[in-house]
């Protein structure tokens, strides 16, 4: 998000060291304005956010029903929330943000464009990301 020319990222990280050192090291190498928080508690996101995106393993299978420990009800319409999470695609964070009228980006996008970046790599072949989503979604994850 930093090389993309985002002006402020909170890094929001349960280990205080590896937490610092993300937003030690965004603003060193890059443009943007990083800060430290320590996720020690249901974590309320700042109002003035505009992306809210989540890296943890928290709800991925066969744990779909686990939430990461984040404040839903301080997300709001203007935000876009995304979950790398592609197992399920919509998991109990992007439904509650979806409730909160966000718009949501699911985790399979990622897994689709690694895998167009990795085929590409290995073959020199071009794949339609597109087709590639929907066999995923045809797997009923």
């Amino acid at each position: 998000m930093a090389l993309a020319g985002a002006a402020r990222i909170v890094v929001v990280n349960r280990s205080a060291r590896r937490g610092q050192e993300l937003a030690t090291l965004l603003n060193d190498r890059t443009p943007t304005q990083a800060q430290f928080a320590l996720w020690d508690q249901p974590f309320a996101v700042p109002q003035d956010t505009d992306i809210v995106i989540h890296a943890t393993s928290v709800g991925l299978y066969p744990d779909v029903h686990a939430m990461p420990a984040i404040d839903t009800g301080s997300l709001r319409p203007h935000m876009v929330v995304a979950d790398g999470i592609h197992n399920p695609p919509l998991t109990r964070l992007l439904q509650a943000a979806q409730r909160q009228g966000c718009r949501t980006v699911d985790g399979l996008g990622m897994l689709v464009q690694q895998g167009v970046i990795g085929i590409k790599y290995w073959t020199g072949v071009d794949v339609d990301p597109e087709v590639m989503r929907q066999a995923l979604l045809d797997l009923h994850l």
